[in-house]
């Protein structure tokens, strides 16, 4: 913890550094009164790739299936595809399930994706009625994404079911809101997803400055 004192009174605390991985970073904090903030790794554990804030960081998941790390969930034995993303440089092509578990039976999660199968949702148990929530579309290099919202309730895990691509694959309680990234490793980031799945892009030149 992070704690101020001032001549003689008593000490307090400001900031809670809750959490680190393996490799040291932190991963969940929060200011003294305050709602968590929780992080997840990737690219070797170097960059930060997904932020969450009033989530605890065991009631998160993300990943952009760029590097090495899975970000939360366990992936089935689809393939990846370096031609199609809409975040980063690849996607994932389901042929067998993602799953997270360890989650609250108590507690609603939102789940959201870009889907490359434009016309259907993916099957997850447990999606509220009224769910999921089909958003815009969107093409990037010759392919249609559609971006789809589910809210889960009622279960300790959560799994995704279907065939088709899919990208930007997150996970989080419904009070809290997530923003994510992508990096080419040593160059830079080369998109950010806010909390409202709006996607910036950045390209860099051949001596790998910001464009």
């Amino acid at each position: 913890s992070v704690d101020i004192k001032t001549l003689g009174n008593a000490a307090e605390t400001r900031l809670k550094l809750n959490k680190y991985d393996t490799d040291g970073n932190l991963i969940e904090q929060q200011k003294a009164g305050d709602v968590l903030k929780s992080y997840i790794w990737d690219y070797n554990s170097i960059y930060p790739i997904a932020e969450a804030t009033n989530a605890a960081q065991t009631d998160i998941a993300y990943t952009s299936f760029e590097a090495d790390g899975s970000g939360g969930w366990t992936i089935g034995s689809g393939s990846w595809d370096s031609t199609h993303a809409i975040t980063g440089r690849r996607s994932h092509v389901l042929n067998s399930d993602i799953s997270r578990t360890g989650l609250s039976s108590s507690k609603t999660y939102i789940v959201s994706y870009w889907s490359g199968n434009s016309s259907n949702a993916y099957t997850i148990p447990g999606t509220l009625s009224g769910s999921p929530v089909k958003g815009k579309t969107i093409t990037i290099n010759g392919t249609s994404w559609t971006f789809y919202v589910h809210k889960i309730t009622g279960q300790t895990s959560v799994a995704i079911n279907g065939s088709g691509h899919i990208d930007e694959l997150r996970l989080y309680p419904v009070e809290a809101q997530m923003t994510t990234y992508t990096y080419q490793p040593l160059v830079g980031m080369t998109s950010a997803c806010d909390v409202g799945n709006r996607i910036t892009y950045y390209e860099y030149d051949g001596l790998q400055r910001l464009k």
